[in-house]
């Protein structure tokens, strides 16, 4: 879901004046100030489809820049996306002039245009699957801001764009929930028709007319009752296809669900704040964040108790996503955990994804899901059994 652009006018000025651009034409550089500040006005000025005389220090590098296929590319990107324009020219920039001196002929433009362009396809790929993870219509407030995010913390974010397939893995995991758990509450719909239709008798017209507005009713009441909040293990353990297939069941749930419930995740051990996965940052920082940083398996468990203790956690369906670590030896934990989800109407469901136990999980869960290979394509699996707990079938 790429996001058009508004104006040329406001986003070449925007561009070419912004304060990143401005650090990088003061940087140290054989060309003179001048030289480098028209050179990237020209290629602006190119991008947008505008024609600006060629500086005469620079002219042939200008030419053959602006007339390699890769800078044609960036040109078709850069009316895709407003946020591209900046980065294509940053990315240009930085890789043809660093290397230049009052002898542009020594710069090798088309090595570093074929390098520019790699850089800012894969960008432009990683945009792309953001999009596709988002919450989706409603929330496209979300995907512009994830795009920023992204775009505005190139280097943040640079380690994103090497692990564009795994993020590609979790799109597939996020959709093939997603299709189970439409599929489910398809089921669910049809299973309370029929029974219905087997009481039914001659005469109970009424029964016919409102029972889809009663069982719609049913599910929007219990929708809005209850809300979900789950915690990812990044331990050494969840690496790999463990972490991806924990964030595409939070992406799947999110997506589900966002409208109705108040859907918040964080780790076990990063000490990041509670993160909504509707924000466009918190997102970024949800795909982004990885597995194998050490878990602090007690503390995450005693940050969830203090929530609760607080009346943060009312009605709230706690997913605990982990392959299980630790025992809990402390049985006032235990006492206190059970008093206080009791108490707020808290349901802890544990999902094991690619493990085979819960560990010290198994004495706080009301439910243990145990993920295994075919999870994800067994309708009567894992993923099936948990969302049919949340839509309390």
């Amino acid at each position: 879901m790429m996001m058009e652009m508004q104006t040329h006018a406001v986003s070449l000025d925007h561009t070419v004046n912004s304060e990143e651009m401005r650090c990088m034409l003061i940087a140290p550089n054989d060309l003179p100030f001048n030289v480098r500040r028209n050179t990237l006005m020209c290629l602006a000025s190119d991008l947008f489809n505008r024609k600006s005389p060629y500086p005469k220090e620079t002219s042939d590098v200008i030419k053959e820049i602006i007339g390699s296929d890769e800078w044609e590319e960036m040109r078709n990107a850069a009316e895709k996306s407003d946020l591209l324009p900046k980065f294509i020219l940053k990315t240009v920039f930085s890789s043809v002039f660093p290397s230049m001196s009052s002898q542009p002929e020594t710069c090798d433009v088309s090595e570093a245009m074929k390098k520019s362009w790699k850089k800012i396809s894969s960008h432009i790929r990683t945009m792309d699957i953001i999009a596709s993870l988002s919450p989706g219509t409603g929330f496209d407030y979300s995907v512009r801001d994830a795009h920023s995010e992204f775009m505005e913390n190139d280097t943040k974010y640079e380690n994103l764009t090497e692990r564009n397939d795994d993020l590609e893995q979790i799109v597939k995991i996020m959709r093939s929930m997603g299709s189970e758990l439409i599929s489910r509450v398809k089921d669910r719909r049809e299973n309370a028709q029929n029974k219905e239709i087997k009481k039914r008798t001659h005469g109970e017209e009424r029964k016919e007319r409102t029972y889809s507005e009663k069982t719609q009713s049913e599910e929007k009441t219990y929708s809005k009752e209850r809300n979900i909040f789950m915690v990812i293990d990044t331990s050494n353990s969840m690496y790999g296809e463990p972490e991806m297939i924990s964030k595409g069941l939070v992406l799947a749930l999110t997506k589900r669900f966002l409208r109705n419930k108040d859907v918040n995740v964080t780790y076990f051990s990063s000490g990041l704040p509670v993160l909504s996965p509707s924000s466009g940052k918190d997102m970024m920082n949800l795909i982004s964040h990885r597995s194998g940083s050490g878990e602090q398996f007690a503390r995450a468990l005693e940050m969830l108790l203090e929530r609760m203790r607080c009346g943060l956690m009312h009605n709230t369906d706690l997913i605990l996503l982990s392959k299980g670590a630790g025992v809990i030896n402390d049985p006032n934990f235990t006492r206190d955990w059970e008093a206080y989800t009791m108490k707020n109407n808290v349901r802890t469901i544990t999902a094991v994804p690619g493990g085979c136990s819960a560990c010290g999980l198994t004495e706080l869960s009301e439910n243990v899901l145990i993920f295994d290979d075919t999870a994800l394509k067994n309708k009567t699996g894992e993923f099936a059994k948990l969302v049919d707990i949340l839509l309390q079938i």
